[in-house]
């Protein structure tokens, strides 16, 4: 007879926690979607790509694609999700070894150093821009899936560092002005190859935009 144990019942297996083999495979299958769509859109454009070239790319069926993703739409929305998701974990800190530091201020200065050094640190991230920018004429509701994804998660993020600094009531309009330096330079620089053309010292331009756009309330210009 199997071992009772200590109150007279035969012992009882656990389930298992965690996903499925058939989950596995699945989430595994979905991910090189996105990776050979990610590719496919970097090199062709959104016009260009198709499921098909991206079922090539990703080496599964195009039902296999469709199975995931309803349409390119569809598709390209849960890569922009993804790539955003990516950058905005690596400038806020995926792990504790990689967190901003807890004063408010210093985090802001690491922040917008994390920011200027997308060229080095992230160069298919600005390729990806690069593609939303290309491709929102003809195509504004791509635009308008990225800078959703942006609102919904980077805003509230530098806006409530803001705040710690200066209280809520222009946290927000402060993290959009900080933002907005930044994605200026980013534009003007690496985007637009202006490097030569109008030289900045980043870490002084971002040591003076923290201090600018922190100022307390009432601060003389």
């Amino acid at each position: 007879m199997p071992p009772a144990d200590a109150g007279g019942d035969a012992a009882v297996p656990r389930k298992t926690s965690g996903p499925s083999a058939r989950e596995r495979r699945s989430q595994h299958k979905r991910q090189a979607v996105l990776d050979g769509a990610r590719c496919e859109f970097l090199q062709h454009g959104y016009a260009a790509t198709s499921m098909d070239r991206v079922a090539a790319a990703a080496g599964v069926s195009k039902a296999t694609v469709y199975g995931h993703f309803a349409d390119k739409q569809a598709l390209f929305r849960a890569l922009t999700e993804a790539m955003v998701g990516e950058r905005l974990s690596e400038l806020f800190g995926a792990s504790p070894q990689q967190a901003l530091p807890a004063e408010p201020a210093a985090a802001l200065r690491e922040l917008a150093a994390r920011c200027l050094e997308c060229r080095h640190s992230q160069p298919q991230f600005l390729d990806f821009l690069r593609l939303v920018i290309a491709e929102s004429e003809r195509f504004p509701e791509l635009a308008k899936t990225f800078l959703a994804q942006l609102e919904r998660t980077g805003v509230g993020q530098v806006a409530a560092l803001f705040e710690a600094i200066t209280g809520a009531a222009e946290a927000e309009l402060r993290a959009r002005l900080f933002m907005g330096a930044l994605v200026h330079l980013i534009l003007m620089q690496d985007l637009l190859h202006g490097r030569e053309v109008a030289p900045v010292d980043r870490e002084a331009y971002a040591e003076l935009l923290v201090r600018l756009v922190s100022a307390p309330p009432g601060t003389p210009g």
